[in-house]
């Protein structure tokens, strides 16, 4: 039997910081209305001129529109576009950077940045502090945070919180995950996404 067992406690203490930033922007909204976080997943790369672009803009602007505050990786391509769409009426909109990625700037259109060290800080932030996830086609590190938004729901480290694929480009990855049905959703329209996310009673 083994004796004198090293146990040592790690605190993450930067999450319970972002935590209380989370609630500190939900007490300084000016609506009473419910005010959740979703955090949007989907490639850095996205041509600003694109029906992709506009499309993106839009499921921004129905996510803000519906109150909710907006939360993703804080860069180019898909942030930038959600981001955009969202303060384009006048929704919040939470950008989490990090110090070990090239890129260093927000985009212009993140109302709160929040900077961790590291790049699974970034990841566990958007997984853990969001209330929904939509996510958009992207590469290998969208797959990893749908793979995570996943896993976590499936262990039973987060409660179970709305998963929507915008259209169908993750549904063969999906399929081939057991325990998925009934857990991620598809939506066809910008529009759809934000209604199955916020208006689940619709």
């Amino acid at each position: 039997m083994l004796k004198n067992v090293e146990v040592s406690l790690i605190s993450e203490s930067w999450l319970g910081i972002l935590a209380r930033k989370k609630r500190d922007i939900i007490l300084n909204r000016d609506t009473t209305e419910s005010h959740r976080f979703i955090a949007v997943f989907g490639g850095a790369r996205v041509d600003r001129d694109s029906t992709a672009w506009k499309k993106y803009f839009r499921l921004g602007k129905e996510l803000a529109l519906r109150n909710a505050v907006l939360i993703n990786g804080g860069y180019g391509g898909v942030m930038e576009a959600t981001a955009a769409g969202a303060r384009s009426v006048g929704g919040e909109t939470v950008g989490v950077t990090c110090d070990n990625l090239p890129v260093k700037e927000p985009n212009p259109y993140i109302t709160h940045e929040w900077k961790v060290q590291r790049w699974d800080q970034r990841l566990l932030t958007l997984v853990w502090l969001a209330d929904g996830y939509a996510v958009l086609p992207g590469s290998s590190g969208t797959l990893v945070e749908l793979s995570m938004v996943i896993e976590t729901q499936f262990k039973g480290f987060i409660p179970g919180r709305p998963i929507v694929c915008l259209e169908s480009f993750w549904k063969p990855v999906v399929k081939r995950i057991d325990g998925t049905d009934g857990m991620v959703s598809f939506a066809r329209t910008p529009r759809q996404c934000a209604v199955m996310l916020l208006d689940q009673d619709q």
